[in-house]
């Protein structure tokens, strides 16, 4: 039998594995992190040296805890949330704290490149969406308000790339995991090659690691890797896809009538892609998958199941008070709790929006509906349907456009461990909904990538028959079908349109009072 490690470095957990060649988990250990810390509104940084020693300390726990012997190892594989960006020099220390992903810093005031580029900038339709891109880059934050840095800065480096370099020595990044304001050109998977758009971004390529596929053997344990890490001299090294892309895997999604629903800090939908599509609002985003020369569509809700944290700390102290007493999980308290109100929260509709849409900075969340016999549990009942009413508004929108029909859900993320949420996925989306044999479907999914890469399986197909097994199903309730697709239709997908024109008055306001501040 061989075995695979597998680092899988989330937002708020850092986590490792050991999977054998059938995908069966041999051992695992996790560690919680603070997501970030903000020292000013919309900041969101986190610290990279210590999420780096602590993936080093879960990482040596694991390999030693699983009782493999070092030479049944054939590869260490990495996953890792995305879109985090960690400054460092030549030896790979970093420079500043990392800039996450959650981070919604912008910089005003910038222009884009003249002469015969913004020409073709204009003729090609592009000029509103690349100067949003120049406005939200974190390279331009940087070379305006920290020039020191930036030009301290050898690579910027994301959180696999970091990881890579600690492991080898070596400041490599895949293509599949690069998503994000970053200067790639997605159709071939590549750094860009047109040199304006590194102007747009603010980022010279040479600054940026080279880039390899999900299945490229990228590098080896160094001698200090291997002490550091506690693995093996020598091991080969994957950088598999983005934690989202590599859970589309791990769910079995490698044809078109499979989707696959993440229920994580950041909600997601992902559906398998030959083809390279795009849509013109960017309603959902199209990435590089964790299989070579193919992409992931992706539905994103940028604060998706973090909101079951905020909520945990802003409302719900008695279910976390009583859950301790009775040796639960607040969440598993408050599922039961939720399972009493009827479907549809008594009229209660949340809309997601707790980070803006791409296309539109200054749309906002909403919570409408509010009456009388409404309680703490409604809440956390309607952001549980509303995540799952704007996945399956975004799914929707990836079928139109790339001419899939999904048929079946595979759920994956700490929400896919409740049996109520699962039965609510069913009846919101109108589908089938299943769990696979682990709820840890980005490791797996980085697994199998290893697997593939080594020759252990000779295609994705043969892969994922071996080590993926679809468990149980959740079959759509005809009644709650029912009054979830109307209240989709008739209601929350008019909730944004009929708000849009307020949220651009409240953006408008609190910017101009903002500015008064200063």
């Amino acid at each position: 039998m061989k075995y695979f490690i597998v680092i899988d470095g989330g937002t708020q957990n850092i986590k490792a594995f050991v999977f054998d060649e059938k995908g069966n988990e041999i051992s695992k250990g996790m560690h919680s992190v603070t997501p970030y810390f903000s020292l000013q509104p919309d900041f969101a940084e986190q610290d990279a040296e210590q999420y780096l020693s602590i993936v080093k300390e879960v990482t040596k726990k694991v390999v030693k805890d699983s009782g493999v012997l070092e030479d049944d190892f054939v590869a260490l594989s990495i996953t890792t949330h995305r879109s985090t960006i960690i400054p460092v020099d030549k030896n790979g220390k970093v420079i500043r704290p990392a800039i996450t992903w959650l981070d919604e810093r912008k910089t005003d005031g910038l222009s884009l490149p003249g002469g015969i580029g913004r020409l073709f900038i204009k003729i090609g339709g592009m000029e509103e969406t690349l100067k949003e891109y120049q406005r939200r880059s974190k390279f331009n934050w940087l070379r305006k308000h920290e020039p020191g840095n930036y030009r301290k800065t050898y690579k910027f480096l994301t959180v696999s790339s970091h990881i890579f370099h600690a492991l080898t020595g070596e400041f490599k990044d895949c293509s599949s995991m690069i998503v994000g304001i970053f200067p790639i050109d997605l159709k071939q998977l590549a750094w860009h090659k047109n040199p304006l758009v590194y102007k747009v971004f603010g980022v010279e390529r040479e600054k940026l690691p080279d880039l390899v596929s999900p299945t490229d053997i990228a590098g080896r344990v160094s001698k200090t890797g291997a002490k550091e890490f506690g693995v093996k001299e020598g091991l080969p090294v994957i950088i598999g896809a983005g934690d989202k892309q590599s859970e589309l895997l791990g769910a079995g999604g490698i044809g078109h009538d499979i989707a696959e629903v993440s229920y994580g800090t950041a909600a997601v939908i992902e559906m398998f892609s030959k083809k390279y599509v795009t849509h013109p609002r960017m309603d959902f985003f199209t990435w590089g998958s964790a299989v070579p020369d193919k992409w992931a569509l992706e539905g994103f809700v940028g604060r998706g199941y973090w909101m079951v944290s905020w909520f945990r700390k802003e409302f719900a102290k008695h279910e976390e008070e009583q859950a301790e007493k009775m040796g639960i999980s607040p969440e598993n308290l408050l599922d039961k709790e939720m399972s009493e109100i009827p479907p549809g929260s008594d009229g209660l509709i949340l809309q997601p929006y707790w980070s803006p849409f791409a296309f539109d900075p200054s749309s906002k969340g909403a919570i409408i509906g509010f009456s009388g016999n409404h309680t703490r549990v409604h809440v956390y009942r309607a952001i549980i349907e509303g995540i799952a009413y704007e996945l399956r508004r975004l799914m929707e929108i990836m079928q139109k456009y790339s001419g899939a029909k999904v048929k079946e859900l595979r759920v994956g993320g700490g929400g896919s461990e409740s049996d109520e949420i699962m039965q609510i996925t069913a009846d919101v989306f109108n589908l089938p909904a299943r769990r696979i044999h682990t709820p840890h479907l980005s490791a797996l999914g980085a697994a199998i990538d290893a697997a593939v890469a080594l020759g252990i399986y000779g295609s994705f197909e043969t892969a994922v028959v071996n080590m993926v097994r679809p468990e149980e199903k959740f079959i759509p309730n005809p009644k709650n079908v029912e009054i979830y697709n109307r209240l989709f239709h008739e209601v929350y997908k008019n909730i944004y349109p009929s708000l849009k024109g307020l949220y651009h008055k409240i953006y408008d306001i609190t910017k101009q009072y903002e500015k008064k501040g200063e």
